[in-house]
């Protein structure tokens, strides 16, 4: 029983069976969102430098911001460990989304009031 302990660090007299189970998990965790992110990035490059012009540039901020979603996800997901925990994900992720998505809404809102003001008056 003095082998088979239940810490990962005790009783390596089994000989080194385990270690090519950790290199996979750790380039599971590590490198797979490494690549993930590489190739969202290459695209958002790709979408930038050789984009038509006729998409225009609310399509093209629109799907930029898509993108920059989709890799907040995968950094927080992935490298702050959240990936499991939905409950932190979403607040961590869509309560500041939702705020800010707020705060552009009641900033259009109170400029257009402003604009009207200003187009009584002037």
């Amino acid at each position: 029983m003095a082998g088979h302990s239940s810490n990962p660090t005790v009783g390596h007299e089994h000989g080194d069976h385990g270690t090519h189970e950790v290199h996979g998990t750790v380039f599971q965790r590590i490198w797979v969102p490494f690549f993930i992110l590489l190739a969202i990035t290459l695209v958002e490059f790709a979408i930038a430098l050789y984009a038509p012009a006729s998409i225009g540039k609310v399509t093209k901020s629109i799907v930029f911001l898509a993108l920059t979603v989709v890799k907040a996800f995968y950094i927080i997901a992935y490298f702050m460990h959240l990936k499991f925990e939905r409950v932190a994900l979403i607040m961590v992720l869509g309560i500041p989304v939702g705020l800010i998505v707020y705060l552009i809404v009641l900033l259009l809102l109170e400029g257009d009031y402003v604009k009207n003001i200003l187009a009584q008056f002037g």
